[in-house]
């Protein structure tokens, strides 16, 4: 199958980022899980040279699908059939920044979570994410906003060369949720 190209061009003055300060500020703590988890140990494919696996963190399987694993990182956030979480393999990421409320520019929405994202190396949908939770977090291109009930958010856009390959918000207690999912052998 022949891949095709998913191009979503933007101005860097553009970016749903802008040029806000933090709202709020991490803790250590939760800085040091975050960067520990998704960066240094990054799951996903060859992205850290000290990659961990599932099994690394003291499950059983590595797949996702019909595993224990699986269910509880559901259990956490459900990707699967949630109209707010879109993985596209197509060229249509305009289409799909424009659906779910991601236009250029200051985003200002931040109450809900949701995201678009466009291929990944991966074959789930929990490690996409985590794959662009990485890359945000790795190239600093994230803002830790208050929504409008004062829950802790972050937006992340992840680009290459200002092409945009994802546009999320998630809750703190989502991103540092599946951290406390993933390693029952407390190793983060």
């Amino acid at each position: 199958m022949a891949k095709t190209g998913q191009t979503y061009q933007y101005i860097v003055a553009d970016s749903i980022l802008g040029n806000l300060q933090d709202e709020y500020s991490l803790s250590e703590q939760e800085y040091y899980r975050i960067y520990v988890f998704y960066v240094t140990y990054s799951m996903c494919g060859t992205q850290s040279a000290k990659k961990r696996t599932f099994k690394d963190y003291g499950w059983t399987s590595e797949s996702v699908k019909n595993t224990a694993i699986g269910d509880a990182l559901t259990t956490e956030l459900s990707l699967n059939r949630n109209a707010n979480f879109i993985f596209t393999n197509k060229d249509d990421l305009a289409t799909q920044f424009a659906s779910h409320n991601f236009p250029d520019g200051l985003l200002e929405d931040v109450d809900i979570e949701r995201a678009v994202i466009a291929r990944t190396s991966e074959s789930n949908n929990h490690l996409k994410l985590f794959y662009r939770i990485r890359d945000g977090f790795a190239h600093g291109k994230f803002k830790l906003r208050l929504s409008t009930s004062s829950e802790k958010m972050v937006v992340i856009q992840d680009d290459n060369r200002h092409n945009v390959t994802a546009r999320i918000v998630l809750k703190l207690s989502t991103i540092l949720g599946f951290i406390d999912v993933v390693d029952i052998n407390g190793l983060v």
